[in-house]
C-alpha cells in the first residue's frame, strides 16, 4: 500500500482519541476528581499526562499537587470512575471499522499502542469487535516507558517486522504526534475535539493530518 510515496507495510494506531471516542470522557474524569478536592482542572494538565501509563500519571499527580491519597488510590478511584463507561459506552471514532476493513483487505498489520490500562481498554476493544483486526495490543506497561518515548511504537513494529519508513503511526495528542514524528515513523496526526487547541502543532510534526479517517480512507483507496 502507497502512502505519502511509501511502502507501508504496519499502521500502529493509538486509542483513545484516536480509534475510540473517549477523551471527552477522561476529561469529565479529570473535572470531577479535582472539583472533589476543591480545584478546577490545572491548565496543560492533560499535556502533562497523557503519554504516561495510569500509574505514571498518578504518581505525576500526586507529586505535582500534593494528595494525600497514595497513586494507588488515586488509581483506583480513576479505575471505578471510568470501568464502566469504557465497558458499555465508549464508541469507536467515524470511519474506524471502514478504515480496519480496509487496511485489513490490504494486507496490512495493525498494533495498537496505548498509554491506558488493559482492564479498561481490553473490554472496550472486545465489545466494539475489533480485537480481530490487530495483530499485536501493547500498552505503555509492556515497555516500561510512557509515549513521550518511541518505545511502544519500535516494540510494535518490530513485532509487525515492518521498519520505521513503512510503519504509519495514527495519534491524536501532540506530544505523542512529535515523538512518533521525530523518531522516523510515517505520522498521521488526527483531529479531536480535546485537543483542537493544539492541531497546528500537530501539523507541523507530522507528516498528514486529518480531520477523520474518512479523509484516509479517500486517499488509500
Amino acid at each position: 500500500m502507497k502512502l505519502l510515496a511509501n511502502d507501508v507495510k504496519a499502521v500502529i494506531f493509538d486509542m483513545d482519541g484516536t480509534l475510540i471516542d473517549s477523551t471527552s470522557l477522561w476529561h469529565d474524569i479529570d473535572r470531577a476528581f479535582f472539583a472533589k478536592r476543591g480545584m478546577e482542572i490545572p491548565d496543560e494538565y492533560a499535556q502533562h499526562i497523557v503519554h504516561l501509563g495510569l500509574q505514571q500519571a498518578a504518581i505525576y499527580t500526586k507529586k505535582a499537587y500534593g494528595f494525600e491519597e497514595s497513586p494507588e488510590e488515586i488509581m483506583n478511584e480513576w479505575h471505578q470512575m471510568s470501568l464502566d463507561i469504557y465497558k458499555n459506552d465508549v464508541k469507536l471514532k467515524p470511519g474506524a471499522i471502514e478504515l480496519l476493513e480496509l487496511l485489513k483487505k490490504q494486507g496490512i498489520k495493525m498494533a495498537i499502542a496505548t498509554a491506558n490500562d488493559e482492564q479498561l481498554y481490553m473490554p472496550c476493544i472486545e465489545r466494539l469487535g475489533i480485537k480481530k483486526y490487530f495483530d499485536f495490543i501493547a500498552d505503555v506497561n509492556n515497555v516500561k516507558e510512557g509515549k513521550q518515548s518511541a518505545k511502544i511504537y519500535e516494540f510494535l513494529a518490530e513485532q509487525m517486522h515492518s521498519p520505521k519508513d513503512s510503519t504509519v503511526v495514527i495519534e491524536d495528542m501532540p506530544t505523542c504526534v512529535k515523538t512518533a514524528y521525530q523518531s522516523g515513523f510515517i505520522t498521521i496526526a488526527i483531529n479531536d475535539p480535546a485537543s483542537k487547541e493544539y492541531n497546528e502543532d500537530k501539523m507541523a510534526n507530522s507528516d498528514l493530518f486529518i480531520d477523520n479517517f474518512y479523509e484516509l480512507i479517500d486517499l488509500l483507496k
